[in-house]
C-alpha cells in the first residue's frame, strides 16, 4: 500500500470514520505523536515522515473497532466523577 503522511492519515481516517457513521474524529497532531512514538511504523529516513501504508491500514481497522465497540478514548464526564467525591 501507498505510504502517507500523519495530515493525510488523518484526513483518510476521518472519511473512514464518517463513512461509518461513528462520531468520532482524530486530528492530525495526534497522527504525528503516533509518528513520533513509533505507534505506528514509519518509512525510514522519509522526509516528511510518512507511515508505512501496510501499517497504517492495520492500526485505521484496529482502531475503527475500537471505535464501534465504544472503547476508543472514551471522555470523562467530570461532573459524573466529581459526584463520587461530593
Amino acid at each position: 500500500m501507498q505510504s502517507l503522511t500523519p495530515y493525510a492519515a488523518a484526513k483518510v481516517t476521518n472519511i473512514a470514520l464518517a463513512s461509518r457513521s461513528l462520531d468520532k474524529r482524530v486530528t492530525p497532531q495526534m497522527l504525528y505523536t503516533y509518528a513520533k512514538k513509533q505507534l505506528i511504523a514509519t518509512v525510514p529516513n522519509s522526509k516528511p515522515i510518512e507511515f508505512d501504508g501496510d501499517a497504517f491500514k492495520a492500526w485505521l481497522d484496529k482502531y475503527i473497532a475500537k471505535v464501534e465497540s465504544g472503547d476508543a478514548g472514551a471522555r470523562v464526564d467530570y461532573d459524573e466523577l466529581a459526584k463520587q467525591f461530593m
